[in-house]
């Protein structure tokens, strides 16, 4: 064989391994993405099921306080208020303002708590903001998780040498919660 055709045959091998090597990168930042897609679903869903489960409390214990005779216009306005009693998942961008009203109506059964004096009753009220306080502690902690999974997908969505593909296919970009 020729000199030619040995380099030509080098050439091809080269070319060949390194399109190889392009498609492996470029196949390891798709499968990253989509174990990072479903961390980021799964992730959503955990916060939308403590989100619903604080909105029960909520509702359990402003419903107590009623009956008890507690006659605040606002709490009688949450007891009335059925959006958030039956369990819907909430968008990662609309969150933000779901928690802030859960935590308006949080502060106003803690401020009812806090002169509230009967017996029993406070262990009651008690064991509610407990599960409140234990489900604020995991949302916070579940919504660190999200946003770390988002930074994750983000990172392998603009991998350089493949960002043009995913923009090609319409991979977006996920925005973080805050």
């Amino acid at each position: 064989m020729s000199s030619e055709v040995i380099r030509a045959l080098w050439l091809i091998v080269v070319i060949t391994t390194a399109i190889f090597i392009y498609l492996g990168y470029v196949l390891v930042s798709f499968y990253f993405m989509r174990q990072f897609k479903r961390k980021i679903t799964n992730a959503l869903s955990s916060i939308n099921v403590l989100i619903y489960q604080k909105y029960e409390t909520l509702d359990d214990s402003s419903h107590f306080l009623i009956s008890e005779g507690y006659e605040n216009p606002k709490l009688i306005a949450f007891d009335l208020l059925n959006s958030y009693k039956n369990y819907k998942p909430v968008g990662a961008k609309d969150l933000e303002s779901v928690f802030n009203d859960s935590e308006t109506i949080y502060i106003l059964i803690k401020s009812i708590v806090i002169n509230y004096r009967s017996g029993d009753d406070v262990k009651t009220l008690a064991n509610y903001l407990n599960t409140i306080d234990l489900l604020n502690s995991r949302y916070f902690e579940t919504i660190q998780l999200y946003n770390t999974y988002v930074v994750g997908y983000n990172y392998w969505r603009n991998l350089f040498f493949t960002k043009w593909i995913k923009v090609l296919f319409r991979k977006e970009e996920i925005d973080t919660i805050k």
